[in-house]
């Protein structure tokens, strides 16, 4: 089927754009874009994915409301007939202002309790990361590329009728696509079985997942950094880069990293990371936590959405909501809307941070899965 992108000069195979190159079932393209306030008490975060070979659109938005609390709005449809170029899924939008520089979520108001208006204003450029494949068994099971960006984030938020207004937030935003593990609904099981919860843990043989990726920003240095280890500790995959005011990227070589976890919890209370750059100097990073870590099965990650499949499947040809919240006011187990408890795996923390004897913020997501007796789990 021909859409207006086909009239453009960038096929990159001898197909049309309604189409993608690979036939494997979990084929993905996804926007996310979050942010909040410096104490962490009130925060947003939104996606919109395609899933071309499952014929599935798809968008979440979720607010966090003073570490008590987490709002999610997930929506689902048909996919085809193919929209054209704009990212929109019922009541939730993506717009593109200026590419990398400025962008636009909206979740205009509906019968449910949040709604959010939220400009992205970029105070880094893009980093595209290392590429992400992984194989297992014989099987290429991970290929995916992605770049984030740090940025400021400005608008409002609705929740429960409470208005709050964002003027200079800490923000970041990520665009990803490619394969990767657990979507789609089903994933092939080829002898070795996964930490599970999170797409990374497939890459450690069964062995358990540490994984940290930090955005951070204090003072004129900036910058993004990840790295992956099995449960044992051994190093997978380390990248990330850093900026001094508008110098150009310095390549991160190494990183090490010092936690301390909330007690009882995989959850960080505080976390003191050493970066070694390729110039062959060395940043020091002290990250304290805020708020709560989101809940990502919130918006479909991890097992969510109430068929327990995760995102990717094709669940309604025309627009489907899903609508509830989870008791987060405990730093790890979540009360889920039936009332039961339980410790998702897929968590992504909130911070402040030093650098330099300067003060930011951070965004660092850290998953603790499995076996991991350095840490005495």
């Amino acid at each position: 089927m021909l859409t207006p992108l086909d009239e453009t000069l960038h096929h990159q195979a001898p197909l049309t754009f309604d189409h993608v190159h690979s036939t494997d079932h979990r084929f993905y393209d996804r926007q996310l874009m979050g942010g909040f306030r410096a104490d962490g008490e009130i925060a947003f975060l939104a996606g919109i994915t395609i899933f071309k070979n499952m014929n599935v659109m798809e968008g979440f938005a979720m607010v966090q409301a003073r570490s008590n609390r987490q709002y999610n709005v997930r929506l689902t449809r048909q996919l085809r007939p193919m929209p054209d170029s704009e990212a929109r899924i019922g009541p939730l939008s993506l717009t593109v202002i200026e590419a990398f520089k400025t962008l636009c979520y909206e979740l205009e108001s509906g019968d449910y309790p949040i709604s959010l208006d939220m400009r992205f204003d970029a105070m880094l450029p893009p980093r595209l990361e290392h590429p992400h494949v992984s194989r297992g068994d014989g099987r290429l099971h991970t290929d995916y590329l992605r770049y984030n960006q740090l940025g400021r984030v400005s608008g409002h938020i609705m929740v429960e009728g409470e208005r709050f207004e964002a003027g200079d937030w800490f923000g970041w935003r990520d665009h990803s696509w490619g394969v990767r593990p657990g979507v789609g609904g089903f994933e092939p099981m080829t002898g070795t079985p996964s930490a599970g919860g999170v797409a990374s843990a497939s890459r450690t043989g069964g062995k358990g997942l540490f994984l940290v990726h930090a955005g951070f920003r204090a003072g004129k240095l900036g910058g993004a950094v990840q790295l992956i280890e099995d449960g044992e500790g051994k190093r997978i995959y380390t990248e990330g880069e850093v900026r001094e005011g508008e110098g150009d990227p310095i390549e991160v070589t190494d990183i090490a990293h010092d936690v301390i976890f909330k007690p009882g919890t995989r959850v960080f209370d505080r976390m003191a990371l050493d970066l070694t750059l390729a110039d062959g100097r060395h940043i020091p990073i002290e990250a304290q936590a805020v708020g709560r870590p989101w809940v990502y099965r919130g918006g479909g990650f991890d097992g969510g959405f109430t068929d327990g499949q995760g995102q990717g499947v094709w669940r309604s040809r025309d627009l489907a909501f899903e609508i509830d919240s989870y008791d987060i006011s405990d730093p790890e187990a979540v009360i889920l809307p039936d009332g039961s408890s339980a410790t998702p795996k897929h968590r992504e923390q909130l911070a402040t941070c030093k650098i330099g004897g300067e003060s930011g913020n951070a965004y660092i997501p850290m998953f603790v899965i499995g076996p991991q007796p350095r840490f005495g789990f």
